[in-house]
């Protein structure tokens, strides 16, 4: 089977596999906030067993601690759907939770002397107020129906893609990248659908996985950090639509604005990792 084949396919399960627990949950609307988060579990594990193989536990590599950050954050997905007069669990047990989970995929670069001690916390504690910030901000963007919101993150998984690909040189994590902007991006044709939304644990644990993803390719492949920054703050673009100034515009416009972002500044970062990596004739690929 040839490698656009087999990308189509595992895009295809790990999509069709999201898109099954979100119909759930859409017709099911008391076990939406728990089906919300599962279906990016389940969909992006499907992907990762596809891409990588069985992951060890524990993780012998690095990357396998995404595959199992796709089910260990899992209840910060269950908790971003919580009551609104019990949310304030889940702003403390998220920071709580993603603190936790970056330790053991960087505390090897901590003891192996890459970072040192206080470096290493900087890290570690400053990926995890980030992942979290991100968590809060973009959340409720999964209670608002229409395409907006899976197509967007679709997009950034995109241009996360080229950017892991030609500036972090790893096939797998890029790969990784884009079909979980796959998976999210199933929402679009369902949100057609009366009355269907990705719901806030869905759009949640979709950004913790992208910051496990870009924070392995930042300490374990090539990624630099001003690259990793780029992708971060695209993440938080669609989070604009939140905005009172942005709340009073059209709804054509609140989806336009962040697009153009994305497309304009993801495509100016994809094309100069791209023109970095021809100009040093394509370094070896991490992993």
């Amino acid at each position: 089977m040839s490698v656009i084949l087999e990308s189509a396919l595992t895009a295809g399960l790990a999509a069709l596999a999201a898109g099954v627990f979100w119909l759930l949950g859409w017709r099911l609307r008391r076990a939406h906030a728990l089906l919300s988060a599962l279906g990016v579990s389940v969909g992006f594990a499907v992907l990762y067993w596809r891409v990588q193989g069985r992951p060890d536990f524990p993780p012998i590599d690095a990357t396998q601690w995404v595959f199992w950050h796709a089910l260990l954050a899992l209840p910060l997905g269950w908790l971003a759907g919580i009551a609104p007069a019990y949310r304030w669990l889940w702003v403390w047990g998220a920071l709580l939770g993603v603190l936790w989970l970056f330790v053991p995929p960087l505390r090897p670069l901590v003891e192996s002397g890459f970072w040192s001690l206080t470096a290493g916390v900087a890290y570690i504690v400053g990926f995890a107020l980030a992942t979290w910030l991100l968590m809060a901000l973009t959340a409720p963007l999964g209670e608002e129906g229409g395409l907006a919101t899976p197509f967007l993150i679709a997009l950034l998984g995109g241009v996360s893609a080229g950017v892991l690909f030609y500036g972090a040189k790893s096939a797998s994590l890029a790969q990784l990248s884009g079909t979980l902007g796959a998976v999210v991006g199933v929402g679009v044709p369902l949100a057609f659908l009366r009355g269907f939304t990705i719901g806030r644990g869905a759009v949640a644990l979709a950004m913790v996985l992208f910051m496990s993803l870009w924070t392995t390719a930042l300490g374990f492949a090539q990624l630099t950090l001003g690259q990793l920054v780029v992708l971060y703050l695209l993440a938080l673009t669609p989070a604009l639509r939140l905005l009172p100034a942005m709340q009073r515009l059209s709804p054509a416009v609140r989806f336009a604005l962040p697009l153009a972002i994305v497309l304009v500044v993801g495509g100016a970062a994809v094309g100069m990792t791209y023109s970095a990596y021809m100009a040093q004739s394509g370094d070896t690929y991490s992993y």
